[in-house]
């Protein structure tokens, strides 16, 4: 049974599925969730100036807080501990170093049903790649 699921969020609609679903294994548990999110811009916006990237993860840090404040009151409704963290560094790196540190049961991140072609010209699906090649506890991808 999984008590402490880390659950990595991006506001895409694959992460609030990701959420309610991490609610659902833990709901009569008495576990924990705590919700992750980078502000770490992709590397193809390096060639913005540093001030213009800066100010887009300054704006994506507001918006992270606001929304992991939002997700983490619905989770304590449900009466489960909740706690967000947000990083600077990219995501993949992030998510498997914390629930290495943090000692969690479960990730459970969204992956989107993208095709193999689409995702490699969007750069998308490499995140939850990473964490599956590198993670130490077990992963649960939520596809759309």
């Amino acid at each position: 049974m999984y008590k402490k699921i880390l659950v990595a969020f991006d506001n895409a609609e694959k992460a609030k599925k990701a959420v309610t679903t991490a609610i659902e294994i833990v709901k009569n548990s008495k576990g924990e969730i705590c919700l992750l999110a980078s502000v770490k811009m992709p590397s193809f916006i390096s060639a913005a100036s540093p001030n213009m990237i800066k100010a887009l993860e300054n704006d994506s840090r507001k918006h992270f807080t606001e929304v992991l404040k939002e997700y983490e009151d619905k989770i304590k409704e449900e009466g489960i501990l909740a706690s967000s963290v947000i990083f600077d560094e990219s995501p993949g790196k992030a998510i498997v170093r914390y629930a290495e540190k943090e000692k969690f049961d479960l990730i459970v991140m969204g992956s989107g049903n993208r095709g193999s072609v689409e995702r490699v010209l969007a750069g998308l699906g490499s995140v939850s790649n990473y964490v599956l090649q590198h993670a130490k506890c077990p992963v649960l991808i939520i596809k759309d």
